[in-house]
């Protein structure tokens, strides 16, 4: 037996292995494991990636960041598991169960809840308890006897601890770890970092801007928030703030909304019409990227308008943590997020009416409340930083590891 060593803040020592499909930085859940992982590491954890990478998108820019930190890559089996071939799956499970047996971990961590089989097979061969990370709704309606075994469940959110449940997951098995992001990483916006956030977008200075990053899609809410948009326009010369004196011969700017994301083709038509039916240059829209920050700093307000509950809200803490109010959607994650005096800019992002009012209560407060920013920042920094999330990770993962 190997000996016990101790980590660098006084616990034991881990060996953990994190089963993920892609490396690469291509949502959320891809940033998180990558975060993570760099915590377990600097934590004097041990820590080897399972991956599907290969299969991935942007696959050669999924192994560099884990190269550099020293932590091992393996390449895994599929994950998959269908009912026509679940007895040649089973057995493929088994044999990576014994792959994983002889890597000496002390636990599995699934960060992909859908492939819940493999997990199971594989830490029953192994021996190895197995940690399943739900990050995002149930894809199981009855989970059964897979909900079993040595298992324990971290959901990001109670929304999704209690959608689990309903699946099946036993709720004394569900510990809630919230998703947290790093600050710095997300620094607070600054006057000269908005005039070259504007500057570089071509955005002029005094212009109410709202942005929405992320997959531009019917389901995360775009259709949706492109016609409260219209709204929003139509109205937005009616709302100059009392405390705003309108200057003679001086017409207040329309607002701008930015779109930022990937556009699937599928809805792309949907998209571009919904773009069309609008007044031009009223939405301006950029191709993906990873760097957000310049975008958070170009804008005055958030929004998250999902329309399937998020899991968490990646988005909604990002954006606060650089000074940004979120206006989101009241059901899942981000909800919970946007708890206490935040839940004023909680929406049914499918009444058009009611997210544009929303919206335009937002700028409003962003160009009246100087003290919105600070306010957005220490909410995120005080319950979902990286610090209080690490804790709560490293607690559920010791707890639940082998003796």
């Amino acid at each position: 037996m190997r000996p016990r060593q101790t980590a660098t803040d006084g616990t034991r020592r881990l060996r953990v292995g994190v089963l993920v499909t892609g490396l690469a930085i291509t949502g959320g859940l891809e940033r998180c494991v990558l975060e993570d992982t760099r915590e377990l590491v600097a934590a004097g954890h041990e820590v080897e990636v399972w991956h599907r990478n290969a299969q991935s998108p942007r696959a050669a820019e999924g192994p560099p960041p884990y190269e550099a930190m020293g932590v091992r890559l393996v390449e895994a089996t599929d994950y998959r598991f269908g009912i026509t071939t679940a007895l040649r799956d089973a057995w493929r499970f088994a044999r990576e169960g014994l792959r994983i047996r002889r890597s000496h971990l002390d636990v599995l961590w699934l960060n992909r809840p859908e492939y819940l089989p493999f997990g199971r097979v594989a830490s029953l061969v192994s021996g190895v308890p197995l940690a399943v990370h739900l990050h995002h709704a149930p894809n199981y309606r009855r989970l059964g006897p897979i909900a079993g075994g040595r298992t324990r469940y971290f959901a990001v959110s109670h929304a999704m601890a209690r959608a689990w449940a309903a699946s099946g997951v036993p709720t004394d098995r569900i510990t809630i770890v919230p998703n947290g992001v790093d600050t710095d990483a997300f620094p607070a916006a600054t006057p000269a970092s908005v005039h070259d956030a504007r500057a570089a977008l071509g955005i002029a200075e005094d212009t109410p801007t709202v942005l929405y990053y992320g997959r531009l899609t019917r389901s995360k809410g775009v259709l949706a928030l492109l016609e409260a948009w219209g709204r929003v326009r139509t109205t937005a010369a009616a709302r100059v703030p009392v405390t705003t004196p309108p200057v003679a011969g001086h017409a207040a700017p329309a607002p701008l909304l930015v779109l930022a994301g990937a556009l699937y083709p599928e809805e792309a038509d949907a998209v571009h019409a919904a773009i069309d039916a609008l007044p031009a240059g009223s939405v301006l829209v950029l191709p993906e990227r990873d760097d957000v920050v310049p975008l958070l700093h170009a804008a005055d307000v958030v929004v998250a308008p999902s329309i399937e509950p998020e899991g968490f809200g990646r988005v909604v803490v990002e954006a606060m943590s650089t000074g940004r109010p979120v206006v989101a959607a009241a059901s899942g994650g981000t909800g919970e997020i946007l708890s206490g005096d935040w839940a004023r800019y909680t929406v049914d992002p499918a009444d058009p009416d009611a997210l544009a009012e929303k919206l335009l209560d937002a700028l409003d407060d962003a160009e009246l409340d100087p003290s919105l920013a600070a306010r957005c920042r220490a909410w995120v920094r005080d319950r979902y930083g990286r610090e209080p999330h690490v804790r709560a990770l490293l607690q559920a993962l010791l707890a639940h590891a082998r003796r």
